[in-house]
């Protein structure tokens, strides 16, 4: 695992460097003084194993939903959007069995895990806020005996590492670990101003030609509806579906051409 992180935040409101002395929410309100004094949260799952009947209980420690943690960080909680795609991924192991995984945005590391038990070759979760990395990396280590490189410990390899978006950031991350069969997020959405440097990672990262994008989504912050992200994926060549109720799966579009992707974007912007 990797711990040398950049000083990052992503809080409900945005997005960025880390500022000494600033508090991204300024106002969080009175405190309530009939609330537990203790912010933390254990979170409790139970998820299938590949090849097993037997089912795997995740506990993922973090910080309550309403919590002054999670108003400044929001990947220190498990958000709705997490359980739902972690049961879609157990419910479809094709989606990342045999297949190397990157999480965007992965937070508490739900996700990640279930794609590493549904039989994920080589899953990689990263988010770019370091305290959530710091969360992440203790439920990995806790929840999953076989952390590390495929090729030393010869099993299916888990790792946590620090992905800020943009096309800056994800060349970096393209040459250090090259792209994926398959990239999942859940609620990773905040700002209208994070879908395209979302959307710029993904595309950096994501395999062709048959590599999809696994989106759960199920809170609409700051009025980021559907269309928004459905639109800037497609001038991007990506193509979505719903199989089901808050999940997305966008794949590479026939028509993609490496030039007119830009060409589309700089129009999109």
């Amino acid at each position: 695992m990797e711990n040398e992180d950049e000083e990052w935040i992503e809080s409900p409101t945005g997005w960025g460097p880390k500022e000494d002395g600033h508090d991204v929410i300024d106002d969080v309100g009175l405190p309530d003084i009939f609330a537990s004094d203790d912010p933390t949260e254990c979170f409790t799952f139970r998820m299938r194993v590949d090849g097993t009947t037997t089912p795997k209980t995740v506990r993922l420690h973090g910080y309550k939903l309403d919590s002054d943690e999670t108003y400044r960080s929001t990947g220190v909680t498990l958000w709705q959007a997490s359980p739902r795609l972690a049961d879609y991924l157990g419910d479809h192991p094709e989606v990342c069995g045999g297949k190397s995984v990157l999480e965007l945005g992965a937070g508490l590391g739900l996700c990640g895990i279930a794609a590493h038990y549904s039989g994920a070759t080589n899953v990689v979760m990263t988010d770019g806020d370091n305290r959530a990395l710091d969360r992440m990396r203790e439920n990995v280590r806790r929840n999953c005996d076989d952390v590390g490189d495929a090729s030393i410990t010869g099993r299916n390899a888990i790792a946590c590492r620090q992905l800020i978006w943009g096309k800056p950031h994800a060349g970096k991350f393209l040459e250090r670990n090259g792209k994926y069969d398959v990239i999942i997020g859940a609620d990773v959405i905040y700002t209208r101003e994070s879908v395209q440097p979302l959307l710029d990672t993904v595309v950096s990262l994501l395999n062709e030609p048959n590599g999809q994008f696994v989106l759960s989504r199920f809170c609409r912050w700051n009025n980021v509806d559907d269309d928004i992200v459905i639109k800037a994926a497609k001038m991007r060549f990506l193509d979505c579906t719903r199989p089901s109720e808050g999940i997305y799966v966008f794949r590479w579009s026939d028509e993609k051409n490496s030039n007119a992707v830009d060409e589309k974007i700089e129009d999109f912007r």
